[in-house]
């Protein structure tokens, strides 16, 4: 199976349940206990926009966010969580509400953090991998920290965590370089699965990082093309691959993830401050919705992020039956 069969479930029975409502609601909590991180990535929006900002969230404020969002996934992420301190605290008690947990990293530290942790089928480590060494030690502008990514990866897994890898493609990223990648975490590493998306254009990066939506269909043609004919472990829907691919429009979905960071909750998506709300609740009632997306708001016309399209995609799946039974048949499948 490309997830757990606990969360599989679980998160199947919160969207048939949110479905019968029908009303919008998130797939994913995109949790930022902290804005501060540990090195400085090129492509990276959120270390600009927020660059002098030194706001924490408590681990109360963490763990009542989880409470408040119904979200059935908490995706911890930043800014760097290991350098939170409080992760190891905000970890067991969110896991206790019933939620999965994919908490996000660059690996520099995660060696000597996984005592804090114990395993378990519905937490992931998800490790940032651009590419093979020397392209990942370029766009992270940290020599050295592809070796120590992978050595962490590999001792993870031996103490019994699932790992994952986030890859983010931008203009200048050789898709050779990034198949190669997903060979090498395939069969040399024996990854859990690979995340995958096209780089997404903040206003504080080089518009030049990132691409068009054609030149992103381009890239993930070949990308989807090697999956299929060596079983690489990349684990976007089948919805989703095919919106990457142009074999299918999607309309993005920005209350799908929903985020909350030091400064409230953010709206409309985890790459644009349009508004901050103290609640949950008036996150989802202060945001016009219908304004953002391709084809409404032109920040938004060449984005294709995991956050916006992946529960586009999930939302289109459970309201047909075929496309449930393809899901659920690629779900299954290893």
């Amino acid at each position: 199976m490309k997830f757990p069969l606990a969360s599989t479930v679980s998160i199947g029975k919160y969207v048939a349940a949110q479905q019968r409502k029908g009303e919008r609601y998130p797939l994913v909590l995109m949790l930022e206990p902290t804005l501060a991180c540990n090195i400085a990535c090129i492509g990276c929006g959120k270390i600009r926009e927020y660059e002098s900002n030194r706001a924490r969230l408590s681990v109360e404020e963490c763990v009542d966010a989880a409470v408040q969002c119904p979200a059935p996934v908490v995706s911890i992420c930043g800014g760097e969580p290991l350098v939170y301190k409080g992760i190891d605290e905000v970890v067991p008690q969110v896991l206790e509400l019933g939620k999965t947990i994919e908490l996000c990293t660059n690996a520099l530290r995660l060696e000597q953090c996984l005592d804090w942790f114990e395993p378990s089928n519905r937490l992931s480590f998800v490790i940032h991998l651009d590419g093979m060494r020397e392209i990942h030690d370029y766009v992270c502008d940290y020599p050295g920290l592809w070796d120590i990514a992978i050595d962490a990866i590999k001792t993870a897994r031996a103490c019994g965590f699932r790992v994952t890898t986030n890859t983010t493609i931008f203009k200048e990223t050789e898709v050779g370089d990034v198949v190669e990648m997903m060979r090498y975490l395939t069969d040399d590493v024996g990854i859990d699965g690979m995340m995958i998306a096209p780089g997404y254009q903040y206003s504080q990066i080089d518009p030049a990082l990132t691409m068009t939506r054609d030149e992103h269909e381009e890239k993930f043609r070949v990308i989807r093309q090697a999956t299929r004919e060596h079983g690489y472990r990349w684990i976007a829907s089948p919805i989703y691959q095919d919106f990457l691919t142009g074999k299918r429009d999607l309309t993005c979905a920005p209350w799908g993830s929903i985020t909350r960071n030091p400064y409230g909750w953010k709206g409309p998506c985890y790459l644009l401050t349009d508004g901050i709300f103290p609640t949950y609740e008036a996150l989802l009632e202060g945001m016009e919705w219908e304004a953002y997306g391709p084809g409404n708001d032109p920040r938004c016309e060449h984005c294709g992020i995991h956050c916006g399209f992946e529960p586009s995609a999930a939302y289109e799946a459970s309201s047909s039956l075929k496309e449930t039974v393809r899901s659920l048949a690629w779900t299954l499948t290893g």
